[in-house]
């Protein structure tokens, strides 16, 4: 977790600064010591309980950036006529948000299928 928030910092800050060359050998770095982080490790020890939290913080956290980015998109469309210029940022948002809501609906939906999911019967 260290090297993704550093390798996330030093990008910032070098892209900032303008320096493509850095930004470059930034991620490169990380994703060197992210391979050789992960190489060492020989078992991963996983259970139930470590899917389920992984499970509903994905979800959480899906759910509180699709909605704070359509809040965030709706209110820069609606400032449209003062503030003309963050229209096409709102909409993006917006839309950025509705397409991963429809991805999740439909991976959910393949999920459920997948996994066993009858409908109840209507007899």
């Amino acid at each position: 977790m260290a090297i993704i928030v550093s390798m996330v910092a030093l990008v910032g800050w070098f892209t900032a600064a303008g320096n493509a060359l850095l930004v470059a050998i930034s991620i490169t770095a990380g994703v060197v010591l992210l391979y050789l982080c992960k190489s060492k490790i020989k078992e991963v020890v996983e259970d139930e309980r470590d899917v389920k939290v992984s499970e509903k913080a994905s979800k959480l956290a899906i759910e509180i950036f699709a909605a704070t980015n359509i809040l965030i998109g709706v209110v820069l469309i609606a400032l449209r006529y003062r503030y003309s210029e963050y229209t096409n940022i709102g909409f993006t948002l917006a839309f950025s948000a509705s397409s991963l809501m429809i991805l999740y609906s439909l991976l959910y939906g393949y999920y459920n299928k997948k996994y066993g999911y009858e409908p109840p019967n209507e007899e």
